[in-house]
């Protein structure tokens, strides 16, 4: 998946969280509050592809690119569950609000990359290492799943566009209605 369809993605997932937070939590929520959360889940959702130079994030940390695909295949170690699990329980020891928000929005936005990635015709494979490391993950039967930057890709992206623009409508009324 490329990084637009990542970032898509990410963010009506995001969203969907806020908007979800913002409909049942007693207590309120400040406008930085989510700015961290939303940029934070952007970010994790561009994170795992550090291990490859030539994506969206490993063109603007090229070093780090550089040694981490001397180190690991692309859609490996970057890409298993154990990487966001491990942050998200991370958390649990995190005593800084700031922090921890960040943390849930990273976890959360590698894990909307993995499930993005698991919608191509490659998958993830040893997604739930060390337990099945040789299994190829995907979500979708391979008749179902597309190429990496194809039309179907470019037609989900723009159905996430619009959904990111529904609940973005959604949120709005809900401050709107705090507001007044």
């Amino acid at each position: 998946m490329t990084a637009k369809g990542h970032m898509a993605l990410a963010s009506a997932s995001a969203l969907a969280i806020v908007d979800y937070h913002l409909n049942t939590a007693n207590e309120s929520v400040s406008m930085a509050d989510l700015i961290i959360f939303y940029l934070s889940v952007i970010f994790g959702s561009l994170a795992p592809d550090i291990d490859e130079s030539e994506s969206y994030i490993g063109r603007r940390l090229y070093a780090i690119s550089i040694v981490m695909s001397s180190i690991f295949k692309h859609r490996t170690f970057t890409h298993y569950l154990f990487v966001p699990v491990a942050l998200f329980v991370a958390t649990y020891f995190v005593q800084d609000y700031y922090v921890k928000l960040f943390l849930y929005g990273f976890s959360l936005g590698i894990f909307m990359h993995d499930l993005g990635d698991m919608l191509t015709k490659g998958g993830i494979n040893g997604f739930f290492f060390p337990f099945f490391p040789n299994t190829k993950i995907a979500i979708l039967p391979r008749q179902l799943r597309f190429y990496t930057n194809s039309i179907a890709e470019h037609i989900l992206i723009v159905f996430l566009l619009l959904l990111n623009v529904a609940i973005s409508l959604l949120i709005a009324k809900s401050f709107a209605l705090e507001i007044f």
